[in-house]
């Protein structure tokens, strides 16, 4: 195991625990793109951007073949839980549009584009070059104040607060270099966002940046960014960066980090330290 940590200001370090192949061709897990923590913290939850399935996984990797079920939409990014465990809500990039789905009836319960969302005129603007696959990529539920949050890829990075009941957008703010998303190896106009965690044990998010190949820890109430960290292990003695990290969730309780790439298929355990 071995901790990288970033620079001065951070307080916290990554230490790489341990990593599974999660692909299932199978099944349709290729490409997952999104992850959300079960209730219980014993499993997780994770979609595939090319198909139209949730699927729900071990903790370690394991895909509980019983539990997974298809949906009638597809081109899925991020995921979340919300707090009575009784819906999954994904967001769909193409359509920037969140999509409220039953666990127990397996069915789409509610959908809805940002742009019919009340409050909308607010950030139009920032969707109006209809840039491909640059729309919402990551969703997460804020616990204190009982609200989703959906953020937005790139040109620029967005973050979005949304009403539960996905009929109104209630805030926003631009994600870039003047609060804090940097990356020394490359320009912060091109860092991007690939999902979004809410952790209630500091009323902060966790968001990755699959270009940066970074995590970051980010006050809302501040707007600013606390600390960051290369999404980096060692694996046979040499260094490795996680390629395409399209999921993060946090289990706040026991520190433990889980992150999925895209690219790889693989699912990565970290312990957070402080």
């Amino acid at each position: 195991m071995t901790d990288f940590l970033d620079n001065n200001r951070q307080s916290f370090s990554l230490t790489y625990l341990k990593s599974f192949k999660i692909k299932d061709a199978a099944e349709g897990l290729a490409e997952p793109s999104g992850l959300a923590l079960s209730h219980g913290g014993n499993a997780l939850w994770t979609v595939s951007d090319d198909t139209n399935k949730i699927f729900k996984l071990s903790l370690d990797g394991h895909l509980k073949k019983k539990r997974c079920f298809k949906i009638p939409h597809n081109e899925l990014e991020g995921i979340v839980l919300e707090p009575t465990g009784k819906y999954l809500f994904a967001v769909n990039e193409s359509k920037n549009e969140i999509i409220q789905i039953e666990i127990d009836g397996q069915a789409v319960t509610n959908r809805k584009r940002l742009s019919t969302m009340s409050g909308y005129d607010a950030i139009a603007h920032f969707f109006s070059d209809n840039r491909v696959n640059k729309g919402l990529e990551g969703i997460s539920w804020n616990a204190e104040k009982g609200t989703l949050f959906v953020i937005k890829e790139s040109h620029p990075g967005l973050l979005i607060e949304v009403s539960p009941d996905l009929q109104s957008i209630l805030s926003h703010c631009v994600l870039n270099g003047d609060n804090g998303f940097l990356d020394s190896s490359m320009d912060s106009e091109k860092i991007d966002f690939s999902d979004i965690c809410y952790d209630h044990s500091r009323n902060c998010f966790w968001i990755i940046s699959d270009k940066a190949r970074r995590l970051f820890l980010y006050d809302r109430e501040k707007n600013s960014v606390l600390q960051s960290a290369v999404l980096a292990y060692m694996k046979k003695g040499k260094y490795r960066e996680i390629e395409k990290a399209e999921g993060i969730a946090i289990n706040p309780e026991s520190n433990r980090l889980y992150v999925v790439s895209d690219k790889e298929a693989v699912l990565y355990v970290f312990d957070i330290r402080w």
